[in-house]
């Protein structure tokens, strides 16, 4: 039996496998009466990419929110994370000098409900508790995103978005 050889989309597959990095940068949040917070983040890393594969490429982040209380009592956090970036929410884009991969961010595992900057079709998430003074009040929370399959014009190369996740309070 003679070896199967390679051709057609297989060997661009395996060429157009690239490294994609989705950045979360937290920005900084405001104080309120009674408490004041930060957040922080980690970021995607979609990894390699192949361009013909029916699969879609998912990955996570986290976003942690921590609060104290000021002037010593319990205080009360109400507000909202966003996210966003210089594309929409259902529309966020990869990019490599002229070259896009088109992505996703959600609110959920199923990746049913888009999260993005709380107008058009990407919400905001609620973050709420109340903060004791002494140790600090944390929360995290699972950012889930995805590149569609079958971006068959991807290249090789190394494509990035900045998404800023807000803190309101």
């Amino acid at each position: 039996m003679k070896p199967r050889r390679r051709t057609g989309p297989d060997r661009f597959a395996i060429l157009a496998t690239a490294l994609l990095l989705g950045v979360l940068a937290a920005a900084p949040a405001h104080a309120s009466s009674g408490v004041s917070c930060s957040i922080s983040a980690t970021s995607f890393a979609f990894g390699g990419y192949l361009p013909f594969s029916t699969v879609p490429t998912e990955v996570t982040a986290t976003i942690t929110v921590s609060c104290t209380a000021t002037g010593g009592t319990t205080g009360t956090l109400a507000g909202t994370i966003s996210l966003a970036s210089t594309s929409p929410s259902y529309s966020r884009q990869l990019t490599d000098a002229a070259y896009t991969l088109r992505y996703h961010t959600y609110q959920n595992p199923a990746r049913t409900m888009f999260w993005g900057n709380g107008s058009g079709l990407g919400g905001t998430v609620a973050v709420s508790g109340s903060v004791p003074p002494g140790p600090p009040f944390q929360q995290t929370f699972t950012v889930y995103g995805r590149i569609p399959a079958r971006q068959a014009s991807a290249h090789v190369g190394a494509y990035t978005d900045l998404i800023t996740a807000t803190l309101t309070y």
